[in-house]
């Protein structure tokens, strides 16, 4: 069983935690590096798990238990986080998936201090994966890795919504075993569904892939300004109805979502290794309104710029009621997403 894994690690656990689903079990986790909760729903083809807690200390993770003896492969949706994944590279930014094969056993993990941990994921199993996927390997030439790997950026939307709801599931037994199993296989109903998807577009020409990547370059180059559509029709020289299509199914998001982000993405880097007031760093990467500026980084960062400036100011460890109150903040934007 995992949990007697996670206790000969010396994880402690938590018999009257209310915090999530009773159906689970919960740990608290007090190191030097974090301090939090880690909740947990396994059955024998998956392990449903919430990352609760928040990070103290700039921590480089590079040996990490083995856990092949209890899942394959990792998919989770980060509502909080700041860090990278290596091996390969993955940002651990909010709103977006993270996805292992645990089997690799190359983990490598760095984690920003001073920041909450908030994710909710599946881990498959082998027996599962078989047993859902069998047949498509007869079919065609299918990879477990890719389609897991592939999907990620594709499936941000209605994983999020998942996430939600196992979040603040409060459900008692028999219907949270029901509904854990149901959400799993939903889970991964939706990354097959996109990967099969992907695998039947046709290969768009290199003429378009090269054009698509001008466009991509020119906004990475130009994010704080005000780029007319017409302009980026004519680096690509396509119609917008043609651009609008293809970058979307190039990069699985439209062209203002890629430079909302591209403009987030680099306000956070400011936020964190600048002393610029939030008011500059808006303008800096192209918002005059400090509201807008500031709805958008919770959108895809899920906490607010000024929180983000707080915890980069605290030079003591957060007290358990600060702590607290922070991941809650998180995991507001999420329920204010999908109520």
């Amino acid at each position: 069983m995992y949990k007697d894994f996670l206790e000969k690690l010396g994880w402690q656990k938590q018999v009257n935690c209310q915090k999530y689903c009773q159906v689970g079990t919960t740990y608290q986790l007090i190191t030097k590096e974090f301090d939090g909760l880690y909740w947990f729903y396994e059955t024998e083809d998956f392990i449903i798990d919430i990352h609760d807690f928040f990070v103290r200390q700039e921590v480089l993770i590079e040996d990490f238990p083995d856990v092949s003896s209890y899942m394959t492969i990792c998919s989770s949706y980060i509502i909080s986080a700041n860090g990278e994944s290596f091996t390969p590279y993955q940002p651990l930014s909010a709103n977006s998936l993270y996805v292992c094969n645990v089997c690799h056993k190359d983990f490598r993990f760095l984690l920003h201090g001073n920041f909450p941990y908030l994710s909710v994921g599946i881990n498959f199993k082998d027996k599962m994966l078989k047993e859902q996927l069998c047949t498509l390997s007869i079919q065609q030439d299918f990879n477990v890795d890719d389609m897991f790997f592939e999907t990620r950026s594709s499936i941000v939307a209605p994983i999020e919504q998942i996430a939600s709801v196992i979040l603040n599931c409060k459900m008692t037994s028999p219907a949270a075993e029901i509904f854990f199993e149901a959400k799993a296989k939903e889970w991964l109903s939706i990354t097959l569904d996109h990967y099969l998807n992907q695998l039947s577009k046709k290969e768009l020409p290199k003429d378009d892939k090269d054009a698509l990547r001008n466009v991509s370059n020119y906004i990475n180059d130009h994010y704080p300004l005000d780029i007319p559509r017409e302009l980026l029709e004519k680096i690509a020289m396509m119609s917008g109805t043609k651009l609008k299509r293809l970058f979307k199914e190039e990069y699985q998001m439209s062209i203002t979502e890629y430079t909302q982000r591209r403009r987030m993405n680099i306000a956070e880097t400011l936020l964190l290794t600048t002393n610029l007031d939030i008011k500059s760093i808006a303008n800096s990467v192209g918002y005059a309104s400090h509201s807008k500026f500031s709805s958008y980084y919770k959108k895809y960062k899920g906490i607010y710029p000024k929180d983000v400036r707080k915890l980069q100011n605290t030079k003591s460890y957060l007290t358990c009621n600060h702590y607290q109150e922070c991941l809650e903040q998180c995991k507001e934007s999420l329920k204010e997403n999908h109520p």
